[in-house]
C-alpha cells in the first residue's frame, strides 16, 4: 500500500474505534473495521494509540497522508443556531457566550468551532452549526500520541462527517434524511449540500435493562416520532426515504421493526454509495454500515470538504 495516497478516518466511540481507510486515487474505501479499546479512547489516549497502531501494523499500512477523527454528537455539543446580524462580525465571541448559557461551563472547558450553513446574507444574520468539544480531548489528540505519524490532522463531529459523506459519495441535490443509529445514541439529520435543515436525537440511556426486542421496539418508535416532530417543529420536509447507518443498523431486527412502525417509510442502508467504491474483500467491507462516520471523516482530509 506504500504507493497509494491513503487517508484514514476514525470515529471515537465509548470503548471502540471505527476506522475507514480510503485511497484517493481510486476514490475507494480500502478497509473498514471496529477496534475494541476496552476504555474510552478519548479519555485514554494510550488505549487509542495502541489499538490504532496494532491495526496499522497488522494490515501493513504505510504512509498515511492524513488522519481525521470524528466524535459522536452525543459526546459533544452540537447546536444549530441563528446568529443575529449585529453579532456576525464577532461570531466566535457570540458563540462562546451562547455556549456558556447552555452549558454553564468554564469558558476554557471547550474548544469551539462552527460551520456557516446555507450561505445567506450576513446582513440578515446567519444560520450556524455550533460545535464544541472538551478541550482536554482536543489537547490529548493533538499532543498525546507517541507516534506522531498517527496524530490526527483534523477533529470534527459525526454530523459534519455524515454531511461530507452524503455530499461526496452521493452528490445530493435535495434535502435527504440520514438516521445514524448507534448504541450510544441515535441522531437524525435532514441535510442538503452545505446545509443542515434539522437535527433530532433519540437517547439510548433507558435501554440498559431492556431485552433486545424491547430496546429495538423503543428505538424504532422514537425514531418515527422524531421524524414526525421534525416536520412540525423544524419545518423539515415530509421525506419518505431515510438513509440508515450505525451500529444498530447492522441488526436486521431493528430495520424490520422500523419498517413496521411506518410501512410507508423506505429505508436505504448506507452500505453502498453512488460515487465511492467499496472494499473487494468481504472482511474489509463488513463494517461499512457502522463506519459511515469514519468514512465521512476520511473524506474531510481527502477531499478538503
Amino acid at each position: 500500500m506504500s504507493d497509494t495516497k491513503l487517508y484514514l478516518g476514525i470515529e471515537a466511540g465509548d470503548a471502540s474505534l471505527k476506522v475507514a481507510l480510503l485511497d484517493s486515487a481510486e476514490k475507494r474505501v480500502l478497509k473498514t473495521a471496529v477496534l475494541n479499546t476496552e476504555t474510552s479512547p478519548l479519555d485514554d489516549v494510550f488505549s487509542f494509540e495502541s489499538a490504532l497502531q496494532d491495526w496499522v501494523d497488522e494490515n501493513q499500512i504505510e504512509n498515511i497522508r492524513a488522519i481525521s477523527v470524528t466524535i459522536p454528537a452525543f459526546r459533544s455539543v452540537v447546536r444549530q443556531i441563528y446568529v443575529p446580524p449585529e453579532a456576525v462580525p464577532n461570531m466566535e465571541d457570540y458563540l462562546k457566550w451562547y455556549l456558556g448559557l447552555i452549558t454553564n461551563a468554564d469558558p476554557g472547558a471547550y474548544v469551539v468551532d462552527y460551520k456557516v450553513l446555507g450561505g445567506g446574507n450576513a446582513a440578515l444574520g446567519q444560520s450556524v452549526l455550533l460545535i464544541a468539544v472538551r478541550r482536554e480531548w482536543v489537547d490529548a489528540l493533538r499532543k498525546g500520541f507517541r507516534n506522531k505519524s498517527l496524530t490526527p490532522k483534523s477533529l470534527e463531529v459525526d454530523v459534519l462527517s455524515v454531511m461530507n459523506l452524503m455530499d461526496v459519495a452521493e452528490h445530493i441535490k435535495h434535502v435527504e434524511c440520514v438516521v445514524k443509529a448507534d448504541y450510544s445514541g441515535v441522531t437524525l439529520i435532514w441535510l442538503s449540500k452545505d446545509n443542515l435543515q434539522a437535527m433530532r436525537a433519540v437517547s439510548t440511556l433507558s435501554l440498559v435493562d431492556k431485552s433486545r426486542e424491547e430496546a429495538f421496539d423503543f428505538l424504532a418508535t422514537n425514531v418515527v416520532e422524531q421524524i414526525a416532530m421534525a416536520q412540525t417543529e423544524n419545518s423539515a420536509p415530509n421525506i419518505k426515504q431515510i438513509h440508515l447507518c450505525g451500529d444498530v443498523a447492522e441488526d436486521s431486527l431493528f430495520v424490520e421493526m422500523l419498517r413496521k412502525k411506518d410501512p410507508e417509510l423506505q429505508i436505504a442502508l448506507m452500505d453502498s454509495f453512488s460515487n465511492l467504491r467499496l472494499p473487494i474483500d468481504s472482511d474489509d467491507s463488513a463494517s461499512v454500515l457502522c463506519c459511515a462516520g469514519a468514512i465521512g471523516a476520511a473524506l474531510t482530509v481527502m477531499e478538503g470538504v
